[in-house]
């Protein structure tokens, strides 16, 4: 209980004054942090793609476009072995991501609810989810300040509940993070999960949440690279040190 009331009292702290939701650099608004989503989104006309890199020679595609104003939807698909030695093993299913902005920001944060059906990792036939659990479904609050030559810094919460993957914790989860640019190209993004549905004696998770951090290079306005440390609190039961990943991500309109 006591990670709830932190988590809580986090987005208590989320309303402010400040325009949402993009780098200084970049022209697209920030769609996640790590793992985790914020209320950013592609406008209607706006489409993205983006590849990450991960452990055991893993890549997941992603490909994004924003239908309407408030609307968006995504797929994506991937597999480990796609880059070394050996045959590629798929995911058992390609991902699938809708999202909707139920509230633009004012004074108070950009609120969108969604569904995710991507996880991160490794498949797991045997037991019926990844490494880490998708979103499932979702509510996420996001809110930017302005902070002069300080640059931006954007606060995001959420909660969560995936009822599909998996049946050895299934909880409500929740997730809170930040973006904090550098200078006009680099940003650092930090996020914890508080793995609630991920923490039982089936599960994987030691009871100590998902911390993640990484480092977002904007070196075009369209295009950025990602280099994320994940796990940082080696929560994930029989794995002995963090995961380091890459992504390349592109924004473009129609």
């Amino acid at each position: 209980m006591k990670k709830w009331y932190l988590f809580l009292l986090a987005i208590l702290v989320l309303p402010g004054r400040a325009a949402f939701g993009q780098d200084q650099t970049a022209q697209y608004e920030v769609l996640e942090l790590v793992d985790q989503p914020t209320a950013g989104m592609l406008e209607k006309g706006e489409y993205g793609f983006s590849m990450r890199f991960y452990p055991y020679g893993g890549a997941l595609g992603v490909v994004r476009a924003g239908l309407f104003n408030r609307f968006m939807i995504g797929v994506s698909y991937g597999g480990r072995n796609i880059i070394g030695r050996g045959d590629p093993e798929m995911n058992e299913l390609p991902g699938v991501l809708i999202k909707y902005r139920l509230f633009e920001e004012t004074d108070l944060p950009a609120i969108c609810i969604g569904f995710d059906s991507q996880g991160y990792g490794l498949w797991l036939d045997n037991k019926n989810r990844y490494e880490i659990k998708a979103k499932g479904v979702f509510a996420v609050a996001s809110k930017n300040f302005s902070l002069g030559w300080l640059g931006t810094l954007g606060m995001h919460g959420g909660i969560n509940y995936n009822a599909f993957e998996g049946d050895d914790d299934a909880n409500m989860d929740g997730f809170i993070g930040l973006d904090k640019s550098l200078n006009e190209e680099i940003s650092l993004v930090t996020e914890y999960d508080l793995g609630l549905d991920d923490n039982n004696a089936q599960a994987f998770g030691r009871n100590r949440g998902y911390l993640n951090a990484g480092l977002r290079w904007i070196f075009a306005k369209q295009l950025s690279l990602e280099f994320n440390f994940k796990d940082l609190l080696e929560n994930q039961k029989d794995v002995a040190s963090i995961s380091r990943e890459l992504r390349i991500s592109y924004v473009e309109t129609f």
